[in-house]
């Protein structure tokens, strides 16, 4: 693999800075966020220990890292500036207080804050929005990437409205309201959260990243699956709106499309990991598990949605899956993205100047390969033994086992990249601090 993939406009993104501060502070919110998931199926975490676990994982984690990725990465494949540094750290101050203030309000079971932390949650992710669709290019024709990337800022900006009104529910009673209840509102913030902002990102940046480092691209038969799985964001829109308005027929025609979008992109990747003959790195492995996982979920949920679309226990395909989706598919390819990503983005800073003056490691040089094998096996290990659990199949204590793995799995995971910076990239280039503010 090259030092720096080929075709990529490097002199359009942001400083290292403004990506990397989202992926620190998504670690810290991994870490917090598997140590209560832990104390719960310990059966020690205190108060709403769920709501706070789900959103310390996916509006912490998952959704700071999308969120600095895109900020990273939009510029770089469509060639543009960011509209504003100022607004991506903005946002992230927002989201990073929100996030936390809300976990803990959760875990205290204080339901006035927790609208107010929600409500600081809403504005970052507002925030963020408003600077990405602003950095997109104009309207055209855009590209698989750039088209669900578009998808999921729609996406975040209607499910962080749908957010905050559950949490001011909590603590002033609103709902139901105009025949739409509680329930029917989680139905379509959960599914525009996992399904749109997170899953609709994770789509469009595989078919930038799996065909980029697998030197493959999607052309002839392969259009096929490319077609089938555009009419993922249909499907999506669908399934939410047939949860929030309870319309069994939309919501079950909505979970089939999604499903079967899903399903022909885990077929898509597949096939591009299989064609590629190039060196098998961290990143390409954790998105062959990912192919996997979602081809494994797809028909399940399908199954799931097309018998209770509306229930509460199925918003995310069926019980036993829950582990399947979020940690075999959005876990892996966060994991595997990041491992590429955070060492590229202190690679380019921190040595692409020297590319020919002096000898300069590769990008897959600044980890640890053996603690990325290691994290690979826990976290892998982990999630099989929680599905098995939740099948019913394996035991309580093996459950709390595989939690552990999990948990340890992620540990190594953030201390193996968190390493990356603190020994490439403490010294920066000088051309990175004498680089000015975008005009906001």
């Amino acid at each position: 693999m090259s030092a720096v993939p080929a075709g990529l406009a490097t002199d359009r993104q942001p400083p290292m800075t403004v990506p990397l501060r989202y992926f620190l502070v998504g670690f810290a919110f991994l870490l917090a966020g598997g140590g209560v998931g832990l104390a719960n199926v310990a059966g020690v975490a205190p108060g709403l220990a769920r709501l706070a676990h789900v959103h310390l994982l996916l509006a912490g984690w998952v959704c700071l890292t999308i969120m600095g990725a895109m900020t990273q990465f939009v510029p770089v494949w469509s060639n543009v500036p960011v509209h504003s540094r100022r607004l991506a750290n903005l946002a992230l101050a927002l989201v990073a207080v929100g996030v936390a203030g809300l976990a803990g309000a959760f875990l205290a079971t204080s339901t006035h804050w927790i609208h107010g932390f929600g409500g600081l949650l809403v504005l970052g992710i507002w925030a963020f929005a408003y600077n990405l669709a602003r950095t997109l290019p104009p309207v055209r024709e855009f590209d698989a990437t750039e088209a669900h990337f578009a998808f999921a800022l729609a996406c975040f900006v209607v499910l962080a409205a749908l957010g905050f009104l559950l949490a001011f529910d909590l603590s002033m009673s609103v709902l139901p309201f105009a025949g739409v209840t509680r329930t029917q509102v989680v139905g379509a913030h959960a599914t525009l959260a996992v399904f749109g902002a997170i899953l609709a990102t994770v789509f469009g940046a595989l078919y930038q990243l799996a065909t980029m480092f697998t030197q493959t691209e999607v052309a002839g038969r392969d259009q096929l699956l490319a077609n089938a799985e555009y009419a993922y964001p249909a499907g999506v829109v669908a399934l939410a709106t047939g949860r929030l308005f309870a319309i069994r027929p939309l919501a079950v025609a909505g979970g089939l499309v999604t499903a079967a979008g899903a399903l022909a992109f885990a077929v898509l990747l597949a096939k591009k990991l299989y064609e590629g003959r190039v060196e098998r790195t961290p990143m390409l492995t954790r998105y062959a598990v990912v192919a996997v996982a979602l081809a494994a979920w797809s028909p399940l949920a399908a199954r799931e949605w097309l018998a209770s679309p509306l229930a509460r226990d199925a918003l995310f395909g069926p019980t036993a899956g829950v582990h399947l989706l979020f940690v075999g598919v959005v876990g892996f390819v966060v994991m595997g993205s990041l491992y590429h990503v955070v060492p590229f983005i202190v690679w380019v800073h921190r040595y692409s100047d020297r590319l020919g003056f002096e000898p300069v490691p590769m990008i897959d040089d600044l980890y640890d390969d053996r603690v990325a094998a290691a994290d690979g096996l826990l976290v892998t290990l982990g999630a099989v033994t929680l599905v098995l659990g939740q099948a019913g199949v394996a035991p309580a204590p093996a459950s709390l086992a595989g939690g552990v793995a999990l948990g340890v799995g992620f540990v190594a995971f953030t201390a193996n990249l968190v390493g990356v910076v603190y020994r490439h990239g403490r010294v920066l280039p000088k051309r990175f601090h004498s680089q000015p503010e975008n005009a906001d």
